[in-house]
This record gives C-alpha cells, structure tokens and sequence, in this order.
C-alpha cells in the first residue's frame, strides 16, 4: 500500500470518526442541565424523612396519576425514574454556606444568627431555606418543564411526609400520656393524703398550745422536709396547707390535660384509616383538616377545645410551609447551552481517536520494526 493510499484510509477513517462523534454528540452524549430552587423550611432530619419517601419510585408513579405532565411517554417516564431513584435530582440548601462563613467574620456571622433567633424565638429557624431542584436530558424545553414538575412533587412529597410524621407523633404522645397519667394521679391523690394526715395532727398539737398562736409574728417563707422540724408547729400546719393547695392546682391541670388527651385519642383513631385513602400529601392535608373541623362539633368544653385547636394548629403549620408559603425563588430557565462536553468536542476527540487508529493499522510494519530496532540497540 503506497502513502497516498495510507493516508486517504487515515483520512477515511477520520471522517467516519467524526461521523460517530457527531452521532453521540448530537445524540446521547447531548445533555441540557437546568436547575431550580424551591423555598421551603426543613430540618436537617425533616429532609432526611423527605428523602426516603421522594426518591421512591411507587411515590412518583401515585403523584404523576394525580398530576400527569403533559406530552410524557413511556420512555421518558422510564428515564425521570431512574434519575428519582438514584436521589441526585435534589440537594438542600443551607441558610449559611461555607462560602457565607469564608466571606463573613465569625462575628458578624454570630450577631445575624442572634438576630434571626430573636425574630422566631418560639419556632427556630430550621437549618435549610430550600431545595434545590435539578435536572437534565436531551431536550431544552423538556428539561425546564420536568424540573418545574419535579419541583411540585418535591413540596407535595415534603408536605406528606411532615403530615404523616406529626399524626405518627400525635399519636406516641397521646400513648405516653395515656400510659403515665394515671401514675401520677394517684401520686399526686397519695401525696394529698398524707400532707393532709400531716395538717390534721399538727392542727391538734397547735391547738394544744394556744400561747404558741399568740408568740408566732414570723412569716414562713419555704418549709421543707430537711427544715420542717426546725420550724414551730403553726408553721409546719401553715406549709402542710400550702402544700395541700399547690397539689390539688397540679392534680387540676392534669385532669385538664387529661380530658384534653382523651379527646384527641378519639380523633387519632378516626385518623389512620382516613389517611390510607389519601393519594398525596395536599390530599392528606385536606382530609385531615376536613376530620378535625367535624370534631368541631363534639367539644364539650375548653379543655377539648384547646387540644383541637392545638392540632389545627400543627395542621396549620405544615400546610403553610410546604403549600401557601413554598415556592420557586428561582424557576428552572430552558437551557441555552448544552452540558459538557459540547457535540463539537465529542466529534473532535472521535476524528482524533479514529485518525490515530488508522494511523497505526496502515503503519503498523513500520512501527513493529522501529520497536523491533530499539530492543536490538538496548540488548547490545
């Protein structure tokens, strides 16, 4: 074979080369990556539950039959489940960066985090702002319509599982209550007996005394059991007394809390099959709130009223966090750029590989002798 026909072989095999290149270029290898974020407030462990449920498979096929995404076949479910799965479609985004804490001093940093505590110092603020939202494929248009898509099945997925979570918490307190209320009752009913036996004895030895009464100007303060005998009798009835009357005040809220705990108990139970039926998380919020405002209804005093709307409130709470008040800050643009690499550089490097192949079948003697050559000259 001459050279000019080595080198139109080289150039042949160059141009198919770049014909492949151009093929997985233009092809799979063409990716367009948008992004979004999602305002939303999560817990370090709340985001960890929200994981768990949104990167399964079954949750994405129920939240897509109630809110289907127009022009989606099978093929391009079939690719957005696989993306689910592997749990890259998503990642949390921190009030304070690493870069917020290079670029701010520590001081600086301290005084706004005190700043932030003092605006919500009952509630908090959870470690995430948001969500970040990303995705990719092969088509621009298609990849901003996905990932403003997967942004709602994340906020209805996180509303979901912080519903499911609080009724699964609602339902261990009202358990812990149930289990330990009556302990303490009768602890609270023993301890009244006996500073009750306690005043009735000291009431007779005061009485036995009555020039006690008439010496007695001092004001007790605080009698307790390592003290009580150093003080007069009077004083000893006295805190017996005030004993009697703080008891009874903490045996009151109990029963309060009790009736408000029995109360909810009923209404947890009507709850768990209520939420089976729910298909997504904005459907299990409003069969919740539909359940507890027909327990509107069945209050018979202030007690109950304060535990359900106790539980409106948590309601409440979850729904504005992930429904009202969650939104993009940011929506997914449409790609203008494709991902690296860029189908240019893909046809490159494949007309490269393919001459440098070609290059080295049709100079394949040639090369074979000058390695041949150079092993001869290294064994003399």
């Amino acid at each position: 074979m001459n050279m000019t026909k080595k080198l139109i072989v080289v150039f042949l095999m160059t141009c198919l080369g770049s014909g492949g290149g151009a093929l997985l270029g233009y092809g799979p290898l063409l990716r367009y990556k948008t992004d979004g974020v999602v305002s939303v407030d999560m817990g370090t462990t709340e985001y960890k539950r929200f994981t768990e449920l949104a990167n399964d498979v079954t949750t994405l096929q129920k939240y897509l039959m109630l809110v289907p995404m127009p022009g989606m076949d099978t093929r391009q479910f079939a690719e957005i489940a696989k993306i689910v799965a592997q749990g890259k479609w998503h990642s949390p985004v921190p009030r304070v960066s690493k870069a917020d804490t290079k670029e701010l001093s520590s001081l600086s940093l301290q005084m706004e985090q005190d700043r932030e505590k003092e605006r919500d110092s009952e509630n908090p603020l959870p470690v995430y702002l948001g969500l970040r939202v990303t995705y990719s494929t092969g088509e621009p248009e298609q990849t901003a319509k996905v990932a403003i898509w997967l942004g709602g099945y994340a906020l209805d997925v996180a509303a979901n599982a912080a519903v499911r979570y609080k009724v699964s918490r609602w339902k261990a307190e009202n358990w812990k209550f149930s289990d330990r209320a009556l302990a303490k009752k009768l602890r609270f009913e023993f301890a009244i007996e006996q500073a009750q036996t306690r005043a009735a004895r000291l009431t007779k030895v005061v009485a036995s005394y009555p020039e006690l009464t008439r010496r007695e100007g001092s004001q007790v303060v605080d009698v307790r059991k390592d003290n009580e005998k150093f003080m007069s009798p009077l004083a000893q009835l006295i805190a017996a007394e005030s004993e009697i009357i703080d008891i009874r005040q903490e045996l009151q809220t109990l029963d309060r809390e009790l009736e408000k705990q029995t109360f909810a108990q009923t209404l947890i139970k009507e709850i768990e099959p209520a939420m089976a039926q729910a298909r997504d998380g904005s459907e299990a919020i409003a069969i919740l709130s539909a359940l507890i405002s027909s327990f509107e209804k069945k209050v018979k005093s202030p007690a109950e009223r304060e535990g359900l709307l106790s539980l409106m409130t948590d309601l409440s709470d979850i729904s504005g966090r992930f429904l009202s008040q969650a939104q993009f800050i940011s929506q997914p643009p449409i790609p203008t750029q494709p991902e690296r690499p860029a189908p240019l550089l893909v046809i490159v490097i494949a007309a490269l590989i393919s001459a440098l192949l070609a290059a080295a079948f049709v100079w394949r003697k040639l090369i074979f002798n000058m390695l041949k050559q150079d092993d001869d000259v290294k064994e003399r």
